[in-house]
């Protein structure tokens, strides 16, 4: 306990007595983060969800996915300021997200600054930079670096009233409902961490800031069901997107299986966004957490409060895309920063025990030199590893995966646009089908397999082709396991890029499913 009390430290100074050199510091950090992600932000819309924020720019109706449920809404009105400026619709979220994360950056560094002093800082908001998950949140059209942005400025918010003289709790409430319209699952997980920062102030500003937070909820969430064509058809539209995915887990076995799931996937995304943190994080964790540290420590209770409620959901109920960890992902890094001073203090200790068995005496390596080129040899490798994993490995988000579905799209979208006429051509896709239908909406549409089939990959639908269709096309087929490929040619667009696509006449059948597609003439019949 004294030696997690040595790492961790008094209380630090308030906003208002921080150093010009800790301000220019915190500037220094969000410039870094803001150009280092210019060079890698994505050219195209990255995922389906990114299509449905892009339609929302030109009419916003959740019940239709313009947005998908709840809605989203100040985040499309955010990127709406930047549409109307001529921007297109991939770049205005994309800077978003650009903005976004520079300024996570900033709020990280300050308030690992007020809980935990300038060292600390220092390393949490370096760990936070160079971090994969929200390396690549930062450079596509995703709102989900608005979650690291919000948790941390509310967290700033709250530490303020809970460890300095003055009472924040009414602008955090307002903080918490403006991030909430870009998040609103901010909500559920920052309340808690909010009534905690409270307790012990007065009634008035209890009933103040949850009046606060309701106006500026309400404020967004009226218009946003106006839009969708009023309240039962929004919670229509809510019901069937959150009962789809209910849906996946009915019953306790599959519940149970759920659960592990969850579980298996958070530790592989959270390993994403940590990296070799992960190691210190596990040496430390029976430290920082312990019964007693919770107990005597209140900046330990905000770390926990802030961490432990989205990692609970994500685990009892759903996780589905990495940047979702962005919600608790800058207290754990935190936490991080202490662990590898907890690291490098146990190894100065270890050395100055050694210095005196052995007897040695000496003015060029001594113990405070030994912690500091620990920590600082833990933080490089960190850094380094986190760089290289976001630019050269495969994986979800990761820079590859970025630049290949810039380059599939807009190689895709040229040869259809440039070779198939829209009122001649159906086009047949699953996995990029949302972003094709933006960039080429004169185009007639199909899904190549249902997600919500439990057997979607055996599945197979017929389709009779109409008047007018003479082509086919089936961008994301991937390949093609019917035995009748005759009729489906693959067409190169380039290394790794292709498509297939078939020569049909009216009356024709398409059969098609997951990683199948097969064309019969009407005198072929069911044979």
């Amino acid at each position: 306990m004294e030696q997690t009390a040595r790492i961790t430290g008094g209380s630090r100074q308030g906003l208002a007595d921080w150093t010009r050199l800790g301000w220019l510091l915190s500037i220094g950090f969000l410039a870094i983060t803001a150009v280092s992600r210019i060079p890698f932000r994505s050219e195209m819309l990255f995922a389906w969800d990114s299509a449905n924020f892009a339609f929302a720019l030109d009419e916003y109706n959740v019940a239709f996915h313009q947005p998908q449920p709840p809605g989203y809404p100040l985040y499309v009105a955010s990127a709406k300021l930047l549409y109307s400026l001529g921007i297109d619709a991939n770049m205005s979220y994309v800077l978003l997200s650009l903005i976004a994360s520079s300024l996570a950056v900033w709020c990280l560094f300050l308030l690992g600054w007020r809980l935990y002093g300038l060292q600390t800082a220092i390393v949490a908001a370096l760990l936070l930079v160079t971090s994969s998950v929200f390396w690549s949140n930062g450079v596509v059209a995703y709102p989900y670096a608005f979650l690291a942005l919000f948790s941390t400025l509310v967290l700033l918010l709250v530490t303020e009233t809970k460890l300095g003289p003055r009472n924040l709790i009414v602008p955090a409430a307002f903080v918490l409902a403006l991030g909430a319209g870009f998040r609103p699952e901010l909500l559920l997980f920052l309340l808690p961490v909010w009534l905690y920062a409270w307790w012990g102030r007065s009634l008035r500003s209890l009933f103040g800031g949850i009046a606060v937070l309701l106006a500026v909820v309400l404020a967004w969430a009226v218009p946003t069901v106006q839009l969708s064509g009023g309240w039962e058809a929004y919670v229509r539209a809510s019901s069937e997107y959150y009962g789809f995915w209910a849906g996946q887990s009915a019953g306790p076995i599959a519940y149970l299986k759920s659960v592990l799931d969850n579980t298996r996937l958070l530790a592989a995304v959270l390993y994403n966004g940590i990296g070799l943190a992960l190691l210190p994080i596990i040496y430390f964790l029976g430290r920082y957490f312990s019964p007693q540290q919770v107990v005597r420590d209140s900046r330990t209770r905000i770390v926990l409060l802030w961490m432990i409620v989205p990692f609970v959901f994500y685990m009892l109920v759903y996780v589905g895309n990495p940047g979702h960890v962005l919600s608790f992902l800058p207290a754990l890094l935190i936490y991080a920063a202490l662990a590898m001073r907890g690291f490098a203090r146990d190894c100065e200790q270890a050395y100055r025990f050694l210095m005196t068995q052995r007897g040695m005496v000496t003015t060029a390596l001594t113990p405070h030199r030994v912690s500091l080129g620990i920590t600082t040899v833990l933080v490089a490798a960190i850094a380094i590893s986190n760089v290289l994993l976001f630019l050269f490995a495969t994986g979800q988000g990761r820079y590859q995966e970025i630049r290949h579905i810039d380059e599939i799209l807009t190689k895709q979208v040229r040869y259809i646009a440039l070779n198939h006429a829209p009122e001649q051509t159906l086009i047949v896709a699953f996995d990029r089908s949302h972003q094709l239908e933006y960039y080429l909406q004169d185009y007639s549409f199909r899904l190549l397999f249902d997600p919500g089939d439990p057997e979607y990959w055996e599945t197979r639908q017929s389709f009779t082709i109409p008047e007018g269709i003479t082509t086919v096309v089936l961008p994301d087929l991937e390949r093609n396991t019917s035995d009748r490929t005759d009729r489906i040619v693959e067409v190169g667009l380039g290394p790794g890029v292709s498509l297939f696509v078939a020569h049909v006449q009216p009356g024709d059948t398409l059969i098609h499913g997951y990683r199948y597609a097969s064309v019969r003439s009407p005198s072929e019949g069911d044979a």
